[in-house]
C-alpha cells in the first residue's frame, strides 16, 4: 500500500523519508564547490562530509553564512499545470573553529576542535496542485474507509477522516444493516480538485568536532552532532462538483501537522595525504536517532446548493487535537573523497555517497511500553525504496586573493524504481568566489537545483499521481575571521 499526501495522518515511511533526505551543509565555498569537499577539508562544511578535514585547518578561524532560498514546485495533475514559489532568508552555517599547534618536535602538529551549525534540509515549500476536470472524489476514500462501521462509531473510530466527513455529511447510509455508505459526489462525476500543500521548517545539527593531524600525512576527526527538527504543515484540499444538477457544491479538506523533535548522530572519518597533490579520504556518518512528537487536527467543509429547513447550506466536521510521539532511524551513509591540489593555483575535487534508504526505521517512543511497533511501515520501507548513489565534483582556482569556484552534484532517488513516486533524482549545479586576505575573507555561492517526484493525494486506487518539478535557488555569503 502506497500512503498519500492527504489522509496521512499516522506515521509513514513519508515522513521516515523527510527527515532522511538530507544534503550537506557548510559555507559558500563548499556550496560553490558542488559539497565536494570531503578531501578538501578546512572548511565548515566537513562537519557534514569528513571531520577529519577540520585538522586540515593551521589556524582559528569564526564564520557566518546567511543567505536567501528560493523554492518552486511546478505541479501536473490531470493536465492541467500549476505553481506556486516560496521564499526566504535563512543561517546556512555557523561556525567556531580552535586550532592548537602540537609541541615542537611533535609527529602530532595540530589539534583542532569547536562547534559547527547546519541546516541540512529545509521544508519551506508551496505546492499547489490544480486539477480542472478530475472523474475522481476523495469523498470514495472515506466511504471505503467507513463501509462496516456503524454510524455511531464512525467519530470515535475514524476522527480525523470519514468520522468528520459524516458530521459534515459529505457521506450518507447506503445500507444501515451492512453498514454501508454512499458519497454525496457520486464516484466518475467530474469535479475541479485543488490541493495545496504549505509547509516549512528545518532539521539542523549543531556538532561538537575535534580532529587531529599527524605528521602532515593522515588525519583523523569525530563529530557529535545535536539534532534539531521543526516541521510543519497545512494541506487543503478542494472539490468543486461540475455538475449542477448535484445538490452537493463543493467540501474543503484541510489537515494542520506540526512535528517537532530531535536527536543525535555520529560521524568519524580519516583523510590521507598520498602524495603532495593528492588526497583521499572516507568517513563514516551514523544514522540520527530522532525523537519526535506529533501535533494535528483535520476540518471538513461542505456546502450545498439547496438550503435545509434552517437555512444552512454549510456544515462543518472538525476532529479532536491529535498527539503522538514515534522515533525515526536515518539510514547510514558512507562517503569516499578525493582531491588533487595543484599547489597554491587550485584544486579538483571528487566525492561519492552510499545511502541505503531501505535502513530507515519507524518506532514507537520508548517511554510508552507495548507502544505500537511499526513492523507493517518499516515493511512497506523495505519495499519501496533503494539504496542510492550521490556523486559531487568540485574545483577551485586562484588568481591573487581571488578564488573562483564551480561545482556539480547528483542524488540517486530514493524510491525504488518499481514504485510509481520514483523520480529524476536531484541535480545541483553551483558557481561561486572568494576574495581573501589573512584574516578576513568573504565568500558567495550562487546555486540551482532540481528534481522530479510524483506523490498520491489520497488512495492511489482512485486518484492519479500529481506530477512534480521541484527546483530551489540558493545564494551564500560567508564572512570569516582569523586571528
Amino acid at each position: 500500500m502506497l500512503m498519500s499526501g492527504l489522509l496521512v495522518l499516522a506515521q509513514n515511511e513519508e515522513d521516515a523519508l523527510r527527515y532522511s533526505w538530507l544534503l550537506p551543509g557548510g559555507t559558500a565555498r563548499s556550496w560553490g564547490l558542488g559539497s565536494a569537499m570531503g578531501a578538501v577539508g578546512a572548511d565548515p562544511g566537513s562537519a557534514s562530509l569528513n571531520p577529519a578535514g577540520f585538522a586540515l585547518y593551521n589556524t582559528s578561524e569564526i564564520s557566518l553564512t546567511p543567505g536567501l532560498e528560493v523554492n518552486n514546485a511546478d505541479a501536473l495533475h490531470y493536465g492541467t499545470s500549476a505553481t506556486g514559489t516560496n521564499t526566504r532568508g535563512m543561517v546556512n552555517n555557523f561556525a567556531a573553529v580552535l586550532c592548537y599547534p602540537g609541541k615542537a618536535n611533535s609527529t602530532w602538529k595540530s589539534t583542532v576542535f569547536g562547534i559547527s551549525y547546519d541546516r541540512e534540509a529545509t521544508y519551506h515549500w508551496n505546492r499547489p496542485a490544480v486539477g480542472d476536470r478530475v472523474n475522481s472524489t476523495i469523498l470514495q476514500n472515506f466511504v471505503n474507509e467507513a463501509n462496516g462501521t456503524d454510524p455511531a462509531d464512525l467519530y470515535d473510530t475514524y476522527s480525523f477522516t470519514s468520522g468528520i466527513a459524516w458530521d459534515a455529511y459529505a457521506i450518507d447510509p447506503l445500507d444501515t444493516i451492512a453498514n454501508t455508505y454512499s458519497s454525496q459526489i457520486p464516484f466518475g462525476s467530474e469535479v475541479r480538485q485543488s490541493n495545496t500543500i504549505n509547509s516549512g521548517g528545518r532539521l539542523q545539527t549543531t556538532s561538537l568536532f575535534l580532529a587531529t593531524n599527524w605528521m602532515d600525512k593522515l588525519y583523523m576527526g569525530l563529530s557529535i552532532g545535536i539534532v534539531g527538527v521543526k516541521y510543519n504543515r497545512t494541506t487543503t484540499h478542494v472539490e468543486t462538483t461540475l455538475d449542477e444538477s448535484l445538490d452537493f457544491k463543493e467540501l474543503t479538506y484541510t489537515e494542520n501537522l506540526i512535528t517537532t523533535g530531535g536527536g543525535v548522530d555520529l560521524k568519524v572519518g580519516i583523510l590521507g595525504r598520498v602524495t603532495d597533490r593528492l588526497r583521499l579520504g572516507v568517513s563514516y556518518h551514523s544514522p540520527k536517532w530522532l525523537q519526535l512528537d506529533d501535533t494535528y487536527y483535520t476540518r471538513l467543509n461542505t456546502t450545498f446548493r439547496t438550503p435545509d429547513s434552517q437555512g444552512n447550506v454549510s456544515y462543518t466536521g472538525e476532529s479532536p487535537d491529535g498527539i503522538f510521539a514515534y522515533r525515526v532511524n536515518t539510514p547510514w551513509n558512507v562517503l569516499a573523497s578525493a582531491a588533487y591540489v595543484a599547489g597554491k593555483n587550485g584544486l579538483v575535487s571528487v566525492d561519492y555517497g552510499i545511502t541505503d534508504y531501505r535502513r530507515m526505521k519507524l518506532g514507537g517512543d520508548n517511554s510508552i511500553p507495548d507502544s505500537y511497533d511499526f513492523a507493517y511501515e518499516n515493511g512497506v520501507i523495505s519495499e519501496h525504496f533503494t539504496r542510492t548513489q550521490s556523486v559531487r565534483v568540485g574545483t577551485e582556482w586562484r588568481s591573487g586573493n581571488w578564488y573562483f569556484r564551480g561545482g556539480w552534484g547528483w542524488w540517486q532517488d530514493p524510491y525504488a524504481e518499481t514504485d510509481p513516486r520514483h523520480g529524476s533524482g536531484y541535480k545541483r549545479y553551483s558557481v561561486g568566489t572568494g576574495y581573501r586576505t589573512d584574516h578576513l575573507s568573504l565568500d558567495l555561492a550562487l546555486t540551482y537545483g532540481q528534481r522530479t517526484t510524483s506523490y498520491f493525494q489520497y488512495d492511489p486506487a482512485l486518484v492519479n499521481a500529481t506530477q512534480e518539478t521541484l527546483k530551489d535557488y540558493r545564494s551564500l555569503v560567508t564572512i570569516a575571521y582569523r586571528p
